[in-house]
């Protein structure tokens, strides 16, 4: 297998989850996850549900963390609560956000709970090939190499400044209405969740300079099929 595809945010919408497994199975390809995958949908639970038994089937997909679901986790083992306020590279956030899916969490079984918990605890931070740097938020040329850099970076962080000068990243985070190219960046975050589309990156490994997106709608459906 010599096919990557990365999935953006999710947020929630589990038809779209559905789909990008699906479609990353007909592709026989590897699938990489950049995270946020609980919050704004209509169900994080089925969301995550969707993602753990695709990491059942396939033992090799890649699930990253995204803020959102550092969130959850951080309610669900509860160093916060939903009326914190969190702060993350001199930006503050509130744990509301998270509340909703926590709510939707606490209403499983015991078993159901911890599915989830271990899921989400089981995220990676970011994944590295020859050509690419697969991460939830936005690369930046601080002091710290890729397997130093702090979780709050790799989770948070919104600037592109100082601008990254390493091998090209796949990235998701900041909401954008089309796949975008920023420096060394890709961003793939289309705003699935925010009325907008999951965008899957195929990456041929062999020629990895000719990659090209398909996009999901949230209720599951191709757009450009």
């Amino acid at each position: 297998m010599n096919t990557i595809i990365a999935f953006g945010d999710i947020h929630g919408c589990y038809e779209a989850a559905r789909s990008a497994v699906q479609l990353a199975e007909e592709l026989n390809a590897r699938a990489v996850f950049l995270g946020d995958y609980v919050d704004r949908g209509p169900s994080a639970v089925k969301t995550l549900r969707s993602l753990i038994r695709a990491k059942e089937n396939h033992p090799d997909w890649l699930f990253l963390r995204g803020n959102h679901d550092q969130m959850l986790l951080d309610l669900i083992v509860g160093t916060a609560n939903p009326s914190d306020i969190g702060a993350a590279l001199n930006l503050e956030f509130d744990f509301g956000q998270a509340a909703r899916s926590f709510q939707e969490w606490k209403g499983l079984n015991a078993y159901g709970k911890k599915e989830i918990h271990d899921f989400l605890n089981q995220t990676i931070l970011y994944h590295e090939t020859t050509d690419f740097i697969f991460c939830h938020a936005a690369l930046r040329d601080t002091s710290e190499e890729m397997k130093k850099k702090p979780k709050e970076e790799l989770i948070w962080n919104y600037s592109y400044e100082p601008v990254w000068t390493g091998k090209r990243f796949v990235h998701g985070h900041l909401p954008v209405k089309q796949v975008t190219e920023e420096g060394r960046g890709i961003n793939i975050n289309t705003s699935c969740g925010y009325g907008g589309v999951l965008t899957g990156l195929i990456i041929n490994e062999s020629d990895p300079n000719n990659y090209e997106h398909i996009q999901i709608n949230e209720n599951g459906s191709l757009v450009n099929p």
